[in-house]
């Protein structure tokens, strides 16, 4: 099982190569998405613009990585204490649009105990896929278990953007997500 994990760390290192170290606004869909309360929201005006976000791919009926990867942005999630939802925008986008329909990523978010701030959002399989293509988590194998394992950050204000494998200590994904912050807070 250990190396199983070490394994897949390190494919996910490889990973972040794929994801684009500056994502230009144009790049970003403006999609309707659903978030777990059912309210439909555009994907890049409403849920990014002008935000410090955290973005990660995941699907409910997962039975290996999402289950340790949600339990680890929990730890994110409380680490950010009160920036959640004021300084830093959390948004796990499901990759199983069919079986993940906002009532699903409800009952999904209330097993994790997660608070506002935190969007599971759900859509069409092809603004899903856009969005996974634009954020570099979608490969040509339509295979929903390959959803990458990494969460992408970043500052739409000031175009910084970057990736860390979504197993990194919860404490280093915070510092630097809030080093983000701070630029925001500067400019």
């Amino acid at each position: 099982m250990r190396k199983n994990l070490i394994t897949a760390v390190a494919v996910q290192i490889c990973l972040l190569a794929a994801v684009p170290s500056i994502i230009a606004a144009e790049t970003l869909p403006n999609v309707v998405v659903q978030t777990q309360d059912g309210t439909r929201v555009r994907f890049y005006d409403e849920l990014i613009k002008g935000k410090v976000v955290l973005i990660n791919f995941m699907f409910t009926s997962c039975t290996t990585q999402c289950p340790l990867t949600t339990a680890n942005l929990v730890k994110v999630e409380n680490a950010l204490g009160e920036n959640l939802g004021r300084d830093v925008v959390m948004i796990s986008v499901t990759v199983d649009p069919k079986v993940d329909t906002p009532a699903v990523l409800k009952k999904y978010s209330q097993r994790y105990q997660t608070k506002a701030g935190w969007y599971f959002v759900t859509g069409s399989r092809k603004d899903i896929d856009l969005i996974r293509r634009r954020l570099g988590g979608l490969d040509n194998t339509g295979d929903k278990t390959q959803h990458t394992g990494i969460v992408v950050y970043g500052n739409d204000a000031t175009g910084q953007w970057a990736a860390t494998p979504a197993m990194a200590q919860p404490k280093a994904i915070v510092r630097s997500v809030m080093r983000l912050v701070r630029r925001q807070s500067n400019n």
